[in-house]
């Protein structure tokens, strides 16, 4: 199976499905995002406490994206394993297992900001070595610390892949978002205008992202299993 294009095939073959998850869940994380570092920004402006303003909003990022990739992730597994009715499992478990990576978000993004805002280096190591858990929760059905060692061997071995994908993501969201904003902004300076062609292209563009991180994820998992299965037989 090669990921990216299995990835591709598959945001297109669901993409009013997929749209429907993102707009249920993405779009108010979004919103919640945007106002409150509207708020943090104003404050910031006034105490001249920018680098809160910054820490919050990285935080906050990170944050939201450990929770809403965990639909995506189980979209994309029933679809990969033959299960019927994909969307309402999707829905199912981001209830089951939302509150738990938000726990372990909150923990996790924390060091990451932390690392990043001190040092740079470290955050993002940190980042990459632990990016794959919410997915693992989702695949393994089980809580984020039960699956922190299995992410963190993923995370190493495939470290480079890893950031590769997030860099190639970027750059994706990044053409996007301003070909989108020169685009809005050639017809109108409206602030409100502008803001929402952001949201919406973030709207449209996540699950792609979600989707091809849990193509890899799959991948790399069940080569890691036939590993394990194989050296059992050995020993």
């Amino acid at each position: 199976m090669n990921p990216m294009r299995a990835s591709i095939h598959f945001y297109t073959r669901n993409i009013e499905s997929l749209l429907l998850l993102s707009a249920v869940i993405v779009m108010p994380f979004l919103i919640v995002h945007n106002m409150t570092l509207n708020y943090v920004n104003f404050l910031a402006a006034i105490t001249g406490a920018k680098v809160v303003s910054s820490f919050l909003n990285l935080f906050l990022l990170l944050l939201f994206l450990m929770i809403v990739q965990i639909p995506f992730a189980q979209f994309v597994l029933c679809d990969l394993e033959g299960e019927e009715r994909p969307l309402r499992k999707a829905f199912r478990a981001f209830a089951e297992h939302g509150f738990a990576v938000f726990l372990f978000g909150v923990v996790y993004v924390l060091a990451v900001c932390t690392g990043m805002l001190l040092f740079v280096i470290p955050g993002l190591i940190l980042l990459l070595l632990f990016y794959l858990t919410p997915y693992l929760v989702v695949m393994k059905g089980k809580s984020p610390w039960q699956c922190l060692r299995t992410a963190l061997d993923m995370g190493k071995k495939h470290f480079v892949q890893i950031l590769g994908l997030l860099l190639l993501a970027s750059a994706i969201e990044w053409v996007i978002s301003l070909i989108g904003l020169y685009s809005v902004t050639f017809i109108t300076t409206s602030f409100g205008a502008v803001f929402f062609t952001q949201m919406l292209l973030n709207v449209i563009l996540f699950p792609f992202v979600a989707i091809l991180f849990t193509m890899y994820t799959y991948k790399w998992s069940t080569e890691r299993e036939r590993v394990e299965d194989v050296l059992a037989l050995e020993g």
